[in-house]
């Protein structure tokens, strides 16, 4: 092999010349075949030019069998299977790279990266911790143990983690701003910003820092500070969708909707990558006539499915007018004889991409092919073209029609339950979700509610506990009503049908507050700070027959003040 044909791939490959450098790595294993080095170099040649996996497979492979169990080349391979977003292949790979060379703390680092994608957290866990007691120098384990440990809601260990890295590394900007991270989500606002503050004097280049800071700010409500920090992390990463995705977020509280919906799109980067053979061509308010047949496709949970379709009638609209030729809308299967009935000249088809398959893209070729659509929008996106301001947003908003003899059973029901305003009760979402305690009121706040004289009071809490409903009883010595036959969490047409029949509904921020405003209950909510889908206001603009009112910082974890202000408000709106 000659040793200048070498130098000469060398040399393109580090000037970033790719196709050069396979030509002559081709050529210095065509005069010497034995070499598993260079087999290495051009599998990782071709790892960075589109339409060569193949070739890069061969070569890390003909590596391997003449040296077996080199880590570098395992890792090498295993990486590029990672690119291909086939994880369950790549994580086979990387654990033999971390078993041939265990020493090495980056095999230790990318086998974790690709556990989490997994969602095999325990293995996770070792690896990292592997890898901080390898290089305890390198802040960047330590902070992906931190974050791993959030993930598994283990936050005091995390806490203690990051600390014990800034013991080693007191200047990691990165470090600092985990920790900042960690304090924010044990809502320890004060300090998290004080750290947040830290991170960004460490590494002021760094958009995490500043990334991490705005995230504390926006939840002390200093929206105009987030908005900054936000900006500069993204002038700092202009390509990194979650910085834009939080920017979109900060601005669209405070009510700056010409710049916020186009952030917003941000959103649909990491789930373009999940997404396959949707409708070919994108489509925009202005592109209209019969051959436009529509693709709506779901995104978020089932909330913002109700939330999103508020902008439905707009869509209605035109197709009536022609301007469309079809609507078929993707939604989840819960939702969809309530959308059809609401909604009788659009198609809908169930969601392809299930909770439970999260880690498997959504193919839409059937449902393309089955109902000829030519476009496609995201339904999160129908917000940036119908409400490009609060002009835009209608003063009612009824879309959702329940199903009438649902609604006439219900009504049947509570009549026989006694006279008096008929109140439907949620307080959390799912149950045993965590820090349930920081974004729910929980059972134990309904006080001041349930001293409403004369109500008669009815259970809408999905996933619900008869132990904890029991306890409610006890506690208040107040009857709460459950409707026998009714699944609360599945039939979410007869839960629509149920709330119809209601005069108001007391609920957090979850399904049941969404299906309420939808189907223009009055609505009583209490987020545990002020969130973007208030827009800039005091009230919910998709949902106008909601009233909000935010726990304040200064009401700490009490949830008792905020409860008994909406409890005021909806006093003197029934007249009691």
């Amino acid at each position: 092999m000659s040793a200048t044909l070498l130098q000469a791939a060398f040399a393109a490959h580090r000037a970033g010349k790719l196709e050069d450098a396979v030509g002559y790595y081709r050529a210095c294993l065509a005069s010497d075949a034995g070499q598993s080095a260079v087999y290495d170099y051009l599998g990782i040649a071709c790892t960075g030019l589109p339409g060569r996996s193949a070739e890069a497979v061969h070569a890390f492979r003909r590596s391997l069998l003449l040296e077996p169990g080199r880590g570098a080349v395992l890792s090498n391979l295993a990486t590029l299977y990672a690119h291909a977003t086939d994880d369950p292949r790549a994580l086979l790979w990387f654990r033999r790279a971390s078993k041939a060379d265990p020493l090495r703390a980056d095999h230790w680092a990318r086998q974790a990266s690709c556990a989490i994608r997994l969602g095999r957290n325990a293995e996770a866990h070792t690896c990292l911790k592997q890898a901080c007691m390898l290089a305890p120098e390198d802040p960047v384990h330590w902070e992906h143990f931190g974050t791993l440990l959030r993930r598994m809601t283990r936050r005091a260990d995390a806490e203690r983690s990051v600390r014990n890295g800034l013991l080693i590394c007191p200047g990691a900007g990165r470090l600092w701003s985990s920790l900042s991270a960690t304090l924010l989500e044990v809502d320890n606002i004060p300090a998290a910003i004080l750290y947040g503050r830290r991170a960004r004097i460490a590494a002021p280049a760094d958009s995490e820092a500043f990334g991490n800071l705005a995230q504390a700010q926006y939840r002390s409500g200093q929206i105009d500070a987030a908005i900054s920090s936000g900006a500069q992390a993204m002038r700092l990463d202009p390509q990194n969708p979650i910085i834009t995705l939080n920017l979109a977020i900060y601005l669209l509280t405070k009510g700056d909707l010409a710049h916020g919906w186009p952030l917003y799109e941000a959103r649909l980067i990491p789930l373009r990558k999940m997404t396959r053979n949707l409708p070919p061509q994108p489509w925009t308010p202005e592109i209209a006539g019969p051959g436009i047949h529509l693709l709506v496709y779901a995104e978020q949970g089932l909330g913002d499915e109700v939330m999103f379709g508020t902008c439905f009638p707009e869509l209605q609209e035109r197709l009536s007018a022609g301007d469309l030729g079809s609507v078929t809308v993707e939604c989840t299967d819960r939702l969809r004889s309530l959308f059809e009935r609401s909604f009788p000249a659009f198609r809908f088809f169930d969601r392809i991409r299930k909770q439970e398959q999260r880690l498997r893209p959504a193919d839409y070729e059937t449902a393309v092919r089955t109902h000829g659509c030519t476009h496609h929008v995201a339904a999160g996106s129908l917000p940036k073209f119908f409400r490009a301001a609060l002009s835009h947003f209608p003063d009612t908003n009824t879309i959702l029609t329940p199903d009438p003899d649902k609604l006439e059973h219900w009504k049947n029901w509570l009549a026989t339950a006694g006279a008096g305003p008929r109140i439907g009760l949620s307080w959390r979402s799912r149950a045993g979700r965590d820090r349930a305690s920081v974004y729910y009121p929980g059972p134990g706040n309904l006080g001041p509610f349930l001293d409403i004289a004369g109500a008669q009071f009815v259970t809408l809490q999905y996933d619900e506990d008869p132990e904890e409903l029991a306890l409610i009883e006890q506690q208040t010595g107040v009857r709460m009503l459950r409707p026998d036959g009714l699944d609360l969490t599945n039939d979410l047409d007869g839960v629509a049908a149920l709330i119809a029949a209601l005069d108001a509904v007391v609920a957090p921020q979850n399904l049941v507050l969404s299906l309420t405003g939808a189907l223009g209950k009055k609505g009583y909510s209490m987020p545990h700070f002020l969130t973007w889908v208030s827009l800039g206001s005091d009230r919910m603009p998709f949902f106008p027959s909601l009233t909000v009112d935010v726990r304040w910082d200064r009401e700490g974890l009490d949830w008792k003040p905020v409860m008994g202000r909406l409890a005021g408000r909806l006093r003197s709106d029934l007249g009691l």
